[in-house]
Formats: C-alpha cells, structure tokens, sequence
C-alpha cells in the first residue's frame, strides 16, 4: 500500500495516567508500523491539549479524504469524527471500537446509524456487540478480542494450595468498578469467621469522588488493604501479579468492553471473579477461567470467594488454565497478516 494510512485515537497521557484506550492504541500502531502498515498517526488527547494540533488534525483530513483512516476512539469523539468525515466525503473508514457502550447508545438511539454506516468496518471486542450492531442494520462488523504484546509468563510462585487465598483488583479504583461491593464482600465473609483464611490487595489509581469512603471501608477492614500502583509496563510486576491467586472484577461500569485487565490475569495465571456484565461472561468460562457472579449483589460475590477459601485447589485449577489460553490475546495471534489484507491495510 503506498497511500499513507491516518490513525486518529488518543495515545498520550492524561492526567498523569496512561487510560485502557490509549495503551491498546499505543500496542495497536506499533504492531501495524512493525507489519510495514504506513501510519500517520493523529492523538486525540494531544489534540485537546492544543488548538493548533487540533486544525492540523483537521487539514489532514481535508487534504487526504482519499486516504485509509482508523478510528480508535471514545464512543462520543468517535461519532464526531465519523460525522464530520460522512460531510467531507471520507469514506474509506476502520473504526476500532475502544469500550462497550457504543452498541448500547446507538440501540436506545442516542445516536444516528448514519455515520456508522458510511465505514467499511467496524470492529468491536465481542459478539454480543457484533449481535447488536447487526441489530441495528449494520453489516460492516466483525469481532475482534483485546490484545496485548505477551512476551512474558511469569512462573507461579504457589504450585499448592494453601490459606490464605489471596484476591487481587488491579484497576480504576471507583463505584462503578464495583469496589464497594467487594468491601461488603469482605465484611459477609468476616463475619462468617474467615477473615484469617483469605487477603484482598487493591492496586490502582483511586476516583477523587471516592476516595474518602473508599479509604474508610478499606481501614474498618483487618484483612483488606491498597497497595498503590503495579504499572505492568515492568514485566518484573507480572510476577507480584502471580503470587496471588484470584482476581475480583464486578465492574458495573457503563463503558466496560473488553477490559485489558483480564489479559492480565490470564497472563498471571489467575482465575477472575467477574459480574455478568459486558462482555465478561464472553470472556470468563464460568467455572473453567474463573467465576461469573450477578451484578451489584455482595452475597453472591461473597459466596463465589468462599468457593474458593474453601477449596483453594480450584483456584490453582483454573489458574494453570488461564494461563494456557492467555497467547490467544497476544497481539501476534489477533491482529495478522491475513487481517490486515482483510481490512486491505497491506
């Protein structure tokens, strides 16, 4: 391919903090430079931060309309970019869908089909995406999983089972990620006398609004503690990652897709105790690769713990599965030569 190809998503920091979107774009145009793919890539967040970027960011598509252009952005700037590309004529369009909740918008008609339908491919993290965005009259969808370079499996540092069953929340720190609800966990399972058979370790940045009452619940807990950050940019930490034995996920975040966070784990060899939420149980075998749980109720997520304080070979169990399956999500086995003359980007 000899034209250059426009990539338009976020790949900076903001505020501080790389977000899920913008570490898959960063894996995402790396990969396809490294494939030979020729990428002009446009950053949204550095748009934002500048005007001058962003009128550039704007003549780069006037100039280059006959261009190839990837869309790998938020549900409400991807809409914006699509609109305002549908008006000046663009019609060769990959957009990559960043998050879940665009099905969802588009079902309830918060937004138009129209500037979906000018792409030649859209590509989300799920097939009960894909289900409903064929629902909604587009045939231009495929199912992608998320990915990540896997060049690394850290060994396990437990090969046996033993007490204390160590759980583990590596993520946005927040309400909606269901943090609350795994301090009530903590508290039903206490109660219940076994507050020295298991742990529960926090990593990750904490939500401003949520701070004081997230500290709060974390302190009235003897079993319960936030470690800060484990940035798994360092590969060393993917082996502090493995010496646990479980992950708690019961996200209820509207914007949930496919959450990086599971590759994690099942790089870690951990099991995943997930809400039935997004497109969780697509990515969690109940029972196999880790536990599905109803959403926004501290009983069962209490209950889907106690399963495995009382038989912590389970855990190890699923985990050793986990971490056979986990190079299905390497960058290398999802984004392919074959795909890439597929989406005529070679």
């Amino acid at each position: 391919m000899s034209k250059h190809v426009y990539f338009i998503g976020p790949l900076g920091k903001e505020g501080g903090m790389i977000g899920g979107d913008s570490l898959k774009n960063l894996h995402l145009t790396h990969h396809l430079q490294k494939l030979s793919v020729p990428l002009r890539v446009i950053d949204t967040n550095a748009c934002r931060q500048s005007l001058w970027k962003t009128l550039s960011a704007i003549l780069q598509m006037i100039l280059h309309r006959k261009s190839k252009f990837i869309i790998s952005a938020s549900s409400a700037g991807a809409y914006k970019l699509l609109k305002a590309m549908r008006f000046l004529g663009v019609s060769d369009i990959i957009y990559w869908v960043v998050g879940g909740d665009f099905p969802n918008l588009l079902i309830s008609n918060v937004l138009s089909i129209k500037p979906y339908a000018n792409a030649k491919h859209i590509i989300v993290e799920g097939k009960r995406m894909e289900e409903t965005l064929r629902i909604c009259g587009l045939g231009n969808v495929m199912t992608l999983p998320n990915f990540k370079p896997i060049d690394y499996i850290p060994p396990k540092s437990r090969t046996q089972a033993s007490l204390p069953v160590k759980f583990v929340f590596l993520s946005r720190i927040a309400e909606d990620k269901g943090c609350s609800y795994i301090n009530k966990a903590a508290t039903i399972l206490n109660e219940k006398g076994y507050a020295s058979s298991y742990t529960i370790d926090y990593y990750g940045s904490i939500a401003d609004v949520y701070k004081e009452r997230f500290m709060q619940e974390t302190e009235a807990l003897p079993n319960v503690e936030y470690k800060g950050f484990l940035q798994l940019l360092d590969k060393s930490n993917y082996e502090v990652l493995a010496s646990y034995d479980a992950m708690l996920f019961p996200t209820f975040f509207y914007g949930e897709g496919f959450a990086g966070i599971f590759i994690d784990a099942f790089i870690a060899g951990l099991p995943v105790i997930a809400t039935d939420w997004s497109l969780n149980s697509e990515i969690v075998r109940d029972g196999e690769t880790g536990i599905i749980v109803e959403n926004r109720n501290a009983s069962k997520l209490a209950s889907a713990m106690e399963s495995l304080i009382l038989n912590p070979e389970k855990a190890l169990e699923m985990g050793r599965t986990c971490q056979s399956e986990c190079m299905r999500y390497d960058t290398n086995h999802v984004v392919t030569p074959d795909l890439l003359k597929r989406l005529d980007l070679t």
